[in-house]
């Protein structure tokens, strides 16, 4: 193919492997690189780890531009990156004119709008959630300016269009597009036992952690064996919550707290645990209940916001509600049908499979396409 005929794409992201805290980093670097592998040229713009701007040519197509999250290139107050810092670096170190700016951080909201200006490439915003502290907030204030700039707004799911809609009624945003995440399965052999249960996720009180504390302690009254693993981060003060109410409740034994590991380290703990637990209140998605199923590891999950667009109870245990007794009840509804939890891995595995990245990434490639020729 003639490389001025290539789709040139910019993606900023806050979050690109190895600096991955959740669902977007991981979205941001295998769409990027899934784009690239399709004969896109992308030019990743993201945060990095030393203090010095660092530049990376993982592949052919996909370069990595990583900048020191200090002073120079990032404002903490406002937290976003200087935009005209940024643009400047980027020109002393060369670039390909941008087709589009895919923007997948808030961080980057002033940055996107003036490389829209300077390059007049459109902006596709891909929003993997709302800002959890509000439109006032910060970040959310971030995410407005997003909302008003970009040619169009990238969504996981049906619900995450809803939700857009319902938080701003008067921007009138019909630009929404509806394009899932997308999985990458590890396939290693399941060792784990049906009582060692597994929650990976931020800690908030959205994800329904503490109904699932009081889930575990009710189990363990009947169920000396069973074990829960919570793997994530969040506020001191909420983790300091959990941990409380884990000793109130008489559950401190049965649970084991992990701090956020890196992306490909939670990947491998998958095949050890006898269930991915996802008692969520909210989900835009939720890339943990994809990635568990790919990799055959049985699902026990609510049908919260984005979930009940590709779980049921054909491929997990579907939690009723969000308390105790319903959260404990599915927990032992799993463990009594085990020749139905089978079942379940079989076609959530077949579900799984029509999210791989390369399928998610043509779906990306195609609407830059018919963008391009509109303009």
């Amino acid at each position: 193919m003639n490389t001025k005929s290539r789709l040139k794409v910019w993606v900023m992201s806050y979050e690109f492997q190895p600096n991955i805290r959740g669902g977007l980093g991981v979205a941001a670097t295998h769409l990027s690189k899934a784009l690239s592998k399709a004969g896109v040229k992308v030019t990743v713009l993201c945060s990095g780890s030393s203090n010095r701007l660092s530049v990376s040519h993982p592949s052919v197509n996909l370069r990595v531009l990583r900048f020191p999250r200090n002073s120079r290139y990032y404002n903490r107050f406002k937290k976003e990156f200087k935009a005209s810092s940024v643009m400047r670096a980027v020109s002393s170190k060369g670039y390909i004119r941008p087709d589009f700016v895919h923007v997948h951080s808030t961080d980057f909201a002033d940055t996107a709008n003036k490389a829209k200006a300077r390059f007049k490439a459109p902006i596709i915003y891909s929003c993997h959630s709302l800002a959890s502290h509000g439109i006032k907030s910060t970040s959310g204030k971030n995410q407005t300016k997003l909302f008003r700039i970009a040619k169009k707004i990238i969504v996981p799911s049906k619900y995450q269009v809803r939700a857009i809609k319902k938080r701003y009624p008067r921007m009138g945003i019909r630009s929404a597009v509806v394009i899932p995440h997308g999985v990458k399965p590890i396939f290693k052999k399941k060792k784990g036992t049906p009582k060692n249960l597994l929650y990976v996720g931020r800690l908030i009180s959205s994800k329904g952690l503490e109904p699932l504390i009081r889930a575990i302690a009710l189990l363990s009254r009947n169920h000396s064996h069973v074990r829960l693993t919570i793997v994530g981060s969040g506020e001191p003060s909420y983790q300091r919550k959990l941990r409380t109410l884990s000793r109130r409740v008489g559950a401190a034994n049965r649970i084991r707290w992990v701090k956020k590991r890196p992306y490909a380290a939670v990947q491998r703990m998958y095949a050890s645990y006898g269930a991915v637990i996802i008692p969520s209140k909210s989900e835009s998605f939720c890339l943990v209940a994809l990635e568990a199923m790919a990799n055959g590891v049985p699902l026990i999950s609510t049908l919260s916001g984005g979930l009940k667009e590709f779980v049921n109870k054909q491929n997990a245990q579907i939690i009723r509600s969000v308390d105790h007794a319903s959260i404990a009840k599915a927990i032992k509804s799993f463990w009594k049908h085990p020749a139905l939890s089978r079942k379940r891995i079989i076609r959530a595995r077949s579900t799984a499979a029509r999210f791989r990245w390369p399928a998610i990434a043509r779906k990306y490639k195609s609407l830059f396409r018919k963008l391009k020729r509109r303009t």
